[in-house]
């Protein structure tokens, strides 16, 4: 390129970006520009987070043989009192044997009864195939989640539903071959291994757990209202005992104990509802509870909360000690930044019964709207406050607003500014 040339066109940008730079401040000086924020929807919930500890009515179950065991329920699972919880074998090959037997006598039972009624049964197709999708499904959600326990229960219902579509279809006449081969593998492993030597039962009932961590009894149970805070500072686990064959829970009620701020006990003193427990670690569902129990020595110091549970599971049953999200409320509103917030005055026109008016003046705390450009004060009522915004109710009752109106969605709110004031013109 001529240098000359290259210069003409060095010389001619710089022109052009002097004169768009005069251009902006010929502007700023004579238009005065407010950066502004649009009300959108949103939706939060209050949440407080803390380390859990779970207390439960636990009672161990012991196994005073040398022998091996064999669960026949699942953590979980419900027993009764003089419930069998296990078989006692003498060796693991006899275990497994029997076990796996056991298993096999439940799909031969199936393809039995299956056998017997496929061809009377008021079952309809639609039927049929909605319980495979829908053991699909659970097979799917259990494998996500890890509980392989669950997922040996979803396979064999998924292959019974298959196998009654087979047959209800007409694809398969009978299970003959098939039950005739299952009860060959069933007779050959009650054969060639030794049958159970005894069981294992419970002395209470509830809800069963093969896990023990050595927790069980660092606090008792009947004496949750004497727990402090100091307490779980104190927490230590026991050695669990080699005989101990498992726990069972007896109580519908359980307890978590977790320690909070002086905030947060205030804020929690004043919630009048249920709270929802996330226990990050162990399930990705949200469990009801309700405040139990908060215990605090000072207005300014750290607390003890105590939140009752009712609602158990498999996962319920073995967690401890866990991060733990407390849900109070949800709430829905117009999303405000705190630095739009000012308190001015608004009127409020009224008519008595002749007609004649009458105008009041109220200081109440809003934002600066910019109509075009026209500036308005709307007035607010704050449901929420977060850390740097507010959510305001976009249809408060009218008893709240002073004169009965305030912001709407896309309202483009004015953040920051000098001399603003309702019914400014911007030019």
């Amino acid at each position: 390129m001529d240098k000359l040339l290259f210069k003409r066109i060095l010389i001619a940008a710089i022109s052009i970006l002097a004169a768009v730079y005069v251009a902006y401040l010929l502007i700023s000086t004579n238009f005065k520009i407010y950066p502004t924020e649009n009300a959108v929807e949103t939706t939060v919930t209050d949440k407080i987070y803390s380390n859990a500890f779970i207390i439960r009515d636990e009672t161990y179950i012991y196994n005073n043989t040398s022998k091996v065991l064999s669960y026949v329920v699942n953590d979980g699972d419900e027993v009764g009192i003089k419930g069998e919880i296990a078989k006692v074998y003498d060796s693991e090959d006899d275990a497994a044997a029997q076990t796996k037997a056991d298993a096999l006598e439940k799909k031969l039972a199936d393809l039995q009864n299956l056998q017997k009624t496929h061809s009377s049964s008021g079952v309809g197709i639609e039927t049929i195939n909605s319980e495979i999708n829908n053991n699909i499904i659970s097979f799917l959600g259990n494998l996500n989640e890890g509980n392989i326990i669950s997922l040996e229960n979803d396979t064999n219902n998924l292959l019974y539903s298959i196998n009654q579509s087979q047959a209800y279809t007409g694809k398969i006449s009978n299970f003959n071959s098939e039950i005739s081969e299952i009860q060959a593998q069933i007779n050959n492993l009650r054969g060639s291994s030794d049958k159970s030597t005894g069981v294992i039962t419970t002395d209470k009932a509830g809800y069963f757990s093969a896990h023990c961590d050595g927790y069980e009894n660092l606090f008792k149970y009947k004496d949750i209202d004497k727990l402090k805070l100091s307490d779980l500072n104190k927490i230590k686990k026991t050695e669990v005992s080699a005989n101990v064959a498992g726990k069972v829970i007896s109580s519908l009620n359980w307890y978590v104990a977790c320690k909070i701020s002086a905030d947060e006990a205030i804020n929690l003193s004043l919630w009048n509802g249920g709270v929802t427990m996330l226990f990050s670690d162990a399930l990705t569902d949200y469990v009801p509870a309700e405040i139990y129990k908060i215990q605090q020595d000072s207005n300014k110091s750290d607390a003890l909360l105590i939140l009752k549970c009712s609602y158990m599971n498999e996962a319920l049953a073995d967690i401890r000690q866990e991060p733990i999200e407390i849900g109070l409320g949800t709430y829905k509103g117009l999303r405000v930044s705190k630095k739009a917030i000012h308190d001015d005055y608004i009127e409020k026109i009224s008519y008595d019964n002749n007609g004649n008016q009458s105008v009041e003046k109220k200081k109440v705390q809003g934002v600066y709207v910019l109509y075009g450009s026209e500036v308005q004060f709307k007035e607010i009522s704050i449901i929420y406050s977060g850390n740097d915004y507010v959510l305001c109710d976009e249809s408060p009752d009218s008893d709240i607003l002073f004169n009965g109106e305030t912001i709407s969605m896309y309202d483009q709110i004015i953040l920051e500014g000098d001399d603003l004031y309702d019914g400014k013109v911007i030019e």
